[in-house]
This record gives C-alpha cells, sequence and structure tokens, in this order.
C-alpha cells in the first residue's frame, strides 16, 4: 500500500494580487504562504514521507522545502509535469481547450503512473499547483472544485485501486481570485 499527499503550494504574491494562474515563475510565497506552508507541514510531519516530488517552479519547491524541515534528509525532486499549465478551467467548451485538458491530463497521468510503479517509496507527498491538484485528484478517483493554498489530499494506493482518504486545509481563510475555478 502507498500513501500519496498532493497539496497545492503556499498564498503567492500573485495569488495575493488577485492573479488566476502563472505559468512562469515569478510568484514567491508572502507571509501568509509560508505559514500555510508550516501548517500543512504540521499535518505531514507524522505521516513518516519518503520523498516529495515538486513542480520546478519557485512557490511550490519553497512549499516543498517547509514540509520538508521537519523529516531528516527528506529529498525533493522536481518534475516537469509537475508545473502549471495554461489551462484554468474544468468546463472546457472548445476544442482546443478539450485538447488542452486532454493534454495535461496525460501528462499527469504518465508521471503518476511512474512514480506508482516505483517500489522504493511508500509515503509519497507531491507539492504542486491548483490545476494540477485538482488532476491528480482526478486521476485517483476524486474530482474535486475549489483548491485552496496548502490544501492536501491524501490518498493510498493498493492493488491498482485509490481510495481517499481525508483532505487537510490550513483553516486561514484567503479571499483571492486564484481560490474559484475560472468556469
Amino acid at each position: 500500500m502507498k500513501h500519496f499527499y498532493f497539496f497545492r503550494h503556499g498564498q503567492t504574491n500573485e495569488n495575493r494580487d488577485g492573479k488566476q494562474y502563472s505559468i512562469g515563475n515569478n510568484a514567491y510565497l508572502i507571509e501568509l504562504g509560508v505559514k500555510q506552508a508550516q501548517e500543512l507541514s504540521i499535518y505531514l510531519s507524522d505521516k513518516n514521507l519518503d520523498i516529495i516530488y515538486s513542480s520546478p517552479f519557485n512557490r511550490a519547491v519553497e512549499t516543498a522545502k517547509i514540509v520538508a524541515e521537519r523529516y531528516k534528509d527528506l529529498h525533493i525532486k522536481t518534475n516537469k509535469a509537475l508545473q502549471e499549465r495554461a489551462f484554468g478551467f474544468w468546463h472546457p467548451e472548445t476544442e482546443e481547450a478539450k485538447n488542452r485538458l486532454k493534454e495535461t491530463l496525460s501528462i499527469v497521468k504518465n508521471f503518476l503512473d511512474k512514480v506508482a510503479a516505483q517500489t522504493e517509496y511508500k509515503n509519497i507527498a507531491i507539492s504542486s499547483h491548483g490545476g494540477i491538484t485538482r488532476a491528480l485528484c482526478f486521476l485517483a478517483g476524486k474530482e474535486v472544485g475549489v483548491i485552496k493554498n496548502c490544501n492536501c489530499f491524501h490518498f493510498f494506493l493498493e492493488n491498482g485501486k485509490w481510495t481517499f482518504i481525508d483532505n487537510f486545509d490550513t483553516g486561514i481563510e484567503v479571499k483571492n481570485i486564484s481560490d474559484k475555478p475560472a468556469y
């Protein structure tokens, strides 16, 4: 049995400023984002994490580093499959939108299948972005709507079957445009 913890990065300067998503690397955690990541790290501190996979974007890596501080020698591996992509929706209306969503799901599924197939890690965290976290949850069989900063979704995988366990919310109320689905 493998446990997976999919989480979105902490709040950034761009979230605060109302930007819906960012496919660049200019966003960074603000003080509130650091606090959210610290709250997340407390939740994950007893999960015996073996590895954290992260989007290569600063905001996801910063969040992963804060989580990793509670562990001794916990490695963070970045992977481009986890970086944010410009789709920002889940009910596509145009053929182009449908193709972008299908491509994103394919990229994320290939990554998740590879991680699930490896045998050395049993407790795996994935630090990413709202859209990618939503895709990970979808591929594990749970559709979610709003994904707030540092929301974490816990699943286990056994004999090829995904089971949702729980989710963690920092309880820190944030009101910004990026908290809302784009549809």
